[in-house]
């Protein structure tokens, strides 16, 4: 069982971001996922949002109003972050943005970098799906939130109450609606960057790991902003 985040083709070319819901189940093409989401989908009709990031309990993550590019956001990225024996089914991939978003779209107002990768488990009984996407400041990138926090979401999910990760976080559990295998997700900002990732388990959804990986993923952003080389990692573990 393999998952991947699918992409519609928009009338330009470019991919359009879809619905968790909306992921293939059973097929491995990796070539469609280096598609570029630039558009705005499901932008306020799924399920709970979080209305404001002031309600975040975690003040001790610095807000960073560092820019961060493709390339950096691919190491991020990075299969050194993972726990030891996992495997990459989607290498990362993505580009920098052109300023070209369409007047109508919430989600990639000021992106200026997009990079996604999907990563397998040392059974092979589940995956993680991780999306990075970049924006030109801490403004842009808190409304780039809330508008992945609600397209990345099914009517059905259920909110989770986890530790918040980054500047603000929300995380759900749900059920892949093709595979029907349980799906925990999470969407959190850190400084100017948001992510959207999800894990995927033939058996039962597994909060703990989606928890570790997003926590990693936080700090190896972190590194990033502060213009180290992100070195945080699973591995090992």
């Amino acid at each position: 069982m393999i998952g991947i985040y699918a992409l519609r083709q928009a009338s330009d070319g470019e991919g359009q971001r879809v619905h968790r819901k909306q992921w293939m189940t059973g097929v491995r093409v990796p070539a469609v996922l280096t598609a570029l989401a630039l558009a705005a989908v499901g932008c306020g009709n799924s399920a709970t949002v979080p209305s404001a990031e002031g309600h975040s309990s975690q003040v001790a993550t610095p807000d960073s109003a560092a820019s961060v590019s493709f390339s950096q956001l691919k190491n991020v990225l990075d299969l050194q972050g993972m726990p030891t024996g996992w495997k990459a089914e989607k290498q990362p991939s993505g580009r920098d943005v052109t300023k070209n978003c369409p007047k109508s779209s919430t989600v990639c107002a000021g992106m200026t970098g997009f990079a996604s990768a999907q990563y397998d488990n040392v059974e092979g009984t589940g995956y993680v799906y991780i999306e990075l996407s970049a924006y030109d400041g801490r403004d842009t990138a808190r409304a780039g939130y809330t508008s992945r926090s609600a397209s990345f979401a099914n009517k059905d999910d259920r909110q989770v109450s986890m530790p918040t990760v980054g500047n603000a976080s929300v995380a759900r559990t749900g059920f892949n609606t093709t595979s029907g295998h349980p799906v925990t997700s999470m969407v959190m900002r850190v400084g100017t960057v948001v992510v959207a990732m999800a894990d995927t388990h033939v058996e039962q959804d597994d909060s703990q790991m989606l928890l570790s990986l997003a926590q990693t993923q936080a700090e190896r952003l972190q590194q990033t902003l502060r213009g180290e080389t992100p070195t945080a990692s699973l591995a090992g573990r």
